[in-house]
């Protein structure tokens, strides 16, 4: 078996009404409103070779087999102001 190291790196401009909140289950999110929102791993997938295919978690079958497979995860949260 072998280990597949997956990193992703994003940077979203929010409004300055979102929040970085402790959600009572002790995990950093965003509190937009009355949501607490979280980020997760969403694998997508495509039969087509175009360079233009659509990709999608439609298949469940094997976006549930690669979720199968994550045996950790790890999410860190920063609110960086500007002004």
């Amino acid at each position: 078996m072998k280990k597949l190291v997956v990193k992703i790196h994003a940077e979203l401009e929010v409004p300055d009404d979102w929040e970085l909140v402790r959600h009572p289950s002790g995990i950093a999110v965003l509190k937009i409103g009355e949501n607490f929102v979280d980020f997760d791993l969403a694998p997508l997938a495509t039969t087509s070779d175009d360079p233009d295919a659509e990709w999608s978690d439609a298949d469940a079958e094997i976006v549930g087999e690669v979720l199968d497979a994550v045996t950790g995860l790890d999410v860190d949260l920063d609110m960086i102001s500007r002004h």
